[in-house]
């Protein structure tokens, strides 16, 4: 989860996060080197779910540390790096390309950041006073699919069928799950509880490709 405003740090995007969260796990395990070359080869085996693209910042660093694939939700239209602004995932900057699929409950995703963003943010040096900030529920900005993806790589995660989807620049799925925004519906227990549980590494080591 986005830490920024609490930590006052820029640098605590989720993702950086669950970077960190990972090699602590992993450094705390014992016999680690029995399965890896080192703490990062794991994320070979990771792939990330997040709600909106990883920020430049944040594709650069997947990107430096292996991460197999991603799955997002909507794009950054300021800062995204997988696509939307620049496409770090798959340039010739490192060798550890990944691919990115978006659009995965894309207007669920928007409700929940535009839900984000009605509130206010009182560490702001100067707050800004959003109680008559409407949620917009019926507007979404366009997807452009050819910005993330090739039509091949589009129809081999989503299916032949959908292809028309990525010819008309059109949502996968075409109904809109509102009750995301309701707090209730919202529960990462087994999240918090899975973090504070010891890793349990059972795979075979990897080779060292260094």
């Amino acid at each position: 989860m986005n830490n920024t405003n609490d930590s006052l740090s820029g640098i605590t995007h989720a993702e950086f996060r669950g970077i960190n969260a990972i090699l602590e796990k992993v450094e705390a395990t014992d016999n680690w080197s029995t399965f890896y070359s080192h703490p990062w080869d794991i994320f070979r085996e990771i792939d990330l779910y997040v709600t909106v693209e990883p920020c430049v910042m944040c594709a650069s660093a997947l990107k430096h540390i292996g991460i197999r694939t991603v799955y997002f939700g909507c794009g950054n239209e300021r800062f995204g790096g997988n696509g939307s602004v620049l496409k770090i995932n798959t340039d010739d900057t490192s060798p550890n390309r990944y691919v990115s699929y978006p659009g995965i409950y894309r207007r669920e995703a928007i409700l929940l950041l535009r839900d984000f963003y009605t509130h206010e943010n009182i560490k702001a040096p100067v707050p800004r006073n959003k109680k008559n900030r409407e949620l917009k529920l019926d507007s979404f900005p366009e997807l452009t699919w050819s910005n993330y993806l090739s039509k091949s790589e589009f129809c081999d995660f989503f299916g032949k069928d959908k292809e028309q989807c990525y010819d008309l620049n059109a949502d996968v799925q075409q109904d809109i799950d509102l009750s995301v925004l309701d707090s209730d519906n919202i529960d990462i227990s087994d999240i918090e509880q899975s973090a504070q549980e010891p890793l349990q590494l059972r795979k075979r080591k990897l080779c060292d490709t260094a």
